[in-house]
């Protein structure tokens, strides 16, 4: 008989101590709920996050895009009478392209464990459950958003930008002309909206790397939807019209303000129009939004605006500088490539292409990179991909020419560092002189627009 895997529904394995790891199932959702909405909290004196509770809720309904009730992984004290599940995490898909090469990630969120069970590998058991379902349906990648430094543990480095800042007070937003109509005002956004909404968002993450593929079900999903949950992760999805009322552009707000903020997860205008005179009655449309968003707990006053977009923006650039009180660099995303070769092969026709479009047309040769841990040897034949294997650096004659520490070369392939600062940056990343016009070819650095969905 075979012996169950990681990815099945059915497995369950004992931790000792009465700890048992399984996925969870749709009776399991008002304990994932509690665990949430208890954990999430920045003191335990703090009611219940209902925020978190009610995503939570929302996404154990089975109707939400990126995820089932049965993709939890749970661990349950079986030795506790109520509230037994104690750690958990969640398997989220979607689609990001590399170019204009698609796939399908798997992301874990919603980490979440009972502060007396801590320290003791619960979270590590967690997500070898999320990455084996995730691997096994044939994700390269795994990412995650998360708090500084903890998820570098499970194999994740930072590889990609998210959210560049732009804070403004809404105190510096001048009024509208007493007597004079806005010329540009928001209304929601309704389904027939949603293929300019896209065109726009595509020309968007056109230049990128790497960026978020938005589909038709997604935005539908969120127009549909973003008013009937009290709950984080919704976004609303305004369009900006003109007098005339035709379509402009559109902007995405979240349904939730922060606690003194409103914040712009998205913004984008039709070519030909001026986004400088755009933007002014845009923020003051934004702020008569507030009054309807959903307020966390001990919530204060609106006095800022927050744009939470890509560092490229052309926000940023029209926003004067007096408006501007703040900002911030992005953070980042955890990134996770089990096997890279498989994911090398990929998005080799990207690879391909960088070469073509070079003064290296038609390349050949081997790059034989150390990671120290292992490492990768990659062939390429009149400039097409012929070989990439994982290898590791012989003991006598090694033919490496290049080395990276374990995980830093992510950086490079997401184009997240380039070679120059990653070598500026680590004494152990080094190259020799005749492979730097190649990887620094192959593996450019742009800014990516990778927004999380869920």
């Amino acid at each position: 008989m075979a012996l169950m895997t990681q990815a099945e529904k059915n497995y369950r394995r004992d931790l000792g101590d009465g700890l048992v790891l399984r996925w969870s199932t749709r009776a399991d959702a008002e304990e994932i709920i509690y665990l949430s909405a208890t954990v999430f909290r920045n003191d335990s004196t703090e009611p219940a996050n209902m925020s978190t509770g009610n995503l939570m809720r929302v996404l154990m309904n089975g109707q939400h895009p990126v995820m089932s009730p049965e993709d939890v992984a749970v661990v349950e004290d079986t030795r506790k009478k109520e509230h037994r599940l104690v750690a958990m995490t969640c398997l989220w898909r979607q689609q990001w392209r590399y170019e204009d090469i698609t796939f399908t990630i798997g992301r874990p969120e919603i980490v979440a464990t009972d502060p007396q069970y801590r320290s003791r590998g619960l979270v590590r058991a967690v997500f070898e459950l999320v990455h084996a379902r995730s691997e096994a349906e044939g994700h390269m990648v795994q990412a995650i958003t998360g708090i500084p430094y903890f998820y570098r543990q499970f194999g994740y480095e930072y590889s990609l930008d998210l959210d560049a800042q732009r804070d403004t007070y809404i105190a510096l937003i001048p009024p509208a002309p007493e007597g004079v109509p806005e010329p540009y005002m928001l209304r929601d956004a309704t389904i027939s909206d949603i293929p300019l909404i896209a065109q726009l968002y595509d020309q968007q993450c056109a230049s990128s790397i790497v960026s978020t593929v938005v589909d038709e079900g997604w935005w539908r999903y969120q127009i549909e939807h973003w008013n009937e949950f009290q709950a984080d992760g919704y976004w609303h999805v305004l369009v900006i019209s003109n007098a005339d009322g035709a379509f402009c552009g559109y902007v995405t707000l979240p349904s939730m303000r922060r606690q003194h903020s409103i914040s712009v997860i998205d913004l984008a205008v039709i070519e030909g129009l001026n986004l400088a005179e755009i933007i002014l009655p845009v923020m003051r449309a934004i702020l008569t939004q507030s009054e309807a968003m959903l307020v966390p707990f001990d919530s204060k006053p609106v006095s800022k605006i927050s744009f939470m977009m890509h560092r490229n923006h052309p926000v940023y650039e029209i926003l004067q500088t007096e408006m501007v009180i703040r900002r911030d660099p992005p953070y980042a995303w955890y990134v996770r490539v089990p096997d890279l070769p498989t994911f090398l092969r990929a998005i080799a026709p990207a690879l391909e292409k960088r070469l073509a479009q070079s003064v290296l047309a038609r390349y050949s040769g081997e790059l034989a990179l150390n990671f120290y841990r292992g490492g990768l040897r990659i062939v390429f034949a009149e400039g097409r991909l012929s070989i990439v294997e994982n290898w590791r650096s012989p003991l006598w004659h090694s033919n490496e020419n290049a080395g990276f520490p374990p995980l830093v070369f992510l950086q490079l392939l997401f184009g997240h560092r380039s070679l120059d600062e990653l070598r500026y940056a680590y004494p152990d990343v080094w190259t020799n002189d005749d492979i730097v016009p190649v990887l620094k070819t192959l593996f450019p650095a742009r800014a990516s627009w990778v927004i999380p969905l869920g």
